[in-house]
């Protein structure tokens, strides 16, 4: 059995990581890639290759991304997943590969533009473009599924769109598994919401860039007072857990203290936080504001308790302030 010890592969720019081993992703029009972090298109052949570079420590050219990451100093992905899964798992074979998570993103099927998003991943924006037919995805007829599954992760899009999902949920016998929805929350749909009525671990990735104004104008079409209404529904129907993923950029760095304070009145636990690197027009170095992130915004509990949101932050916070 390989000898992965946790305290070694969470060095910077390690390249051994979980997921080739453990975990099968499903891109726009059933795209195999190594996980969503990846751009590069995979088949089985190269699934091996990488696994045997990676406990060789490797580089893969597949996961550029985590490395530039890391070469600035702050945490990947590689190194949050690496360190929740060998946890969570401590017993897994990485000799004997296991389908034990999946990552299904398969459609773009989305009702909302947003400013940093295109017509790629969104059909909204391709309905707007008049591209519908250029940027419509192609849905798998099925996926195989492990029985064992332990982990389930939809994205789109927006899940609650997307009637397939429902259908392969209803379909999983193992209720405890984890189902991990990454929604926008401004809409719920019936087919879904019965669908994940019988899982006993539910928890759903909420996309909020802001609050009010600010995510109004950077996710168009969205409304603040339906979404804050939606995870009221969402938390008395189902009661999940809660998360909330933040791409910053110049448009919501005033907003920052504003959001952290709003999800500490959610109770929410835990906050991600994600540079927006593309498109460059939307990077935080564009900014041309007076950062003004003050100790509450330092002191509040979603950043107590998230090292890589403190760590993505105060990066931001280094660099503009040098750029003043």
């Amino acid at each position: 059995m390989s000898d992965i010890k946790l305290k070694d592969v969470l060095k910077y720019e390690h390249s051994f990581c979980v997921l080739p081993f453990l975990h099968k992703h499903i891109d726009l029009n059933n795209k195999q890639k190594v996980c969503c972090y990846s751009s590069d298109q995979i088949d089985e052949r190269r699934l091996v290759e990488i696994r045997e570079s990676m406990l060789n420590n490797e580089t893969v050219p597949e996961c550029i991304k985590c490395t530039k990451q890391e070469q600035l100093k702050t945490f990947s992905e590689r190194q949050l997943l690496t360190r929740e899964y060998m946890r969570r798992y401590p017993e897994f074979n990485y000799d004997e590969p296991e389908e034990l998570s999946y990552d299904l993103r398969y459609s773009n099927l989305c009702n909302l533009r947003c400013e940093m998003c295109d017509a790629t991943s969104s059909s909204e924006w391709a309905r707007y473009l008049g591209q519908e037919e250029v940027y419509k995805t192609v849905e798998p007829e099925s996926i195989e599924i492990n029985p064992n599954v332990k982990r389930m992760y939809l994205a789109g899009g927006e899940p609650f769109m997307i009637k397939s999902f429902s259908r392969m949920l209803e379909n999983i016998e193992n209720k405890d598994c984890e189902i991990v929805i990454n929604t926008n929350a401004t809409i719920l749909t019936n087919h879904m919401m019965s669908a994940l009525e019988p899982f006993t671990n539910v928890c759903f990735v909420l996309s909020i860039d802001g609050t009010g104004e600010t995510i109004e104008r950077i996710r168009t079409l969205c409304s603040w007072d339906i979404i804050n209404s939606n995870i009221d529904v969402l938390r008395n129907t189902l009661n999940p857990n809660f998360m909330v993923n933040t791409v910053v950029q110049k448009g919501n760095i005033d907003n920052i203290p504003e959001l952290a304070q709003w999800i500490d009145q959610q109770g929410i636990d835990t906050w991600h936080t994600a540079i927006c690197m593309d498109p460059d027009e939307f990077h935080y170095k564009h900014y041309t504001g007076t950062v003004n992130w003050s100790d509450e915004l330092w002191n509040s509990n979603c950043l107590k308790r998230s090292i890589q949101a403190t760590n993505t932050l105060k990066k931001v916070y280094d660099d503009l302030c040098v750029n003043l």
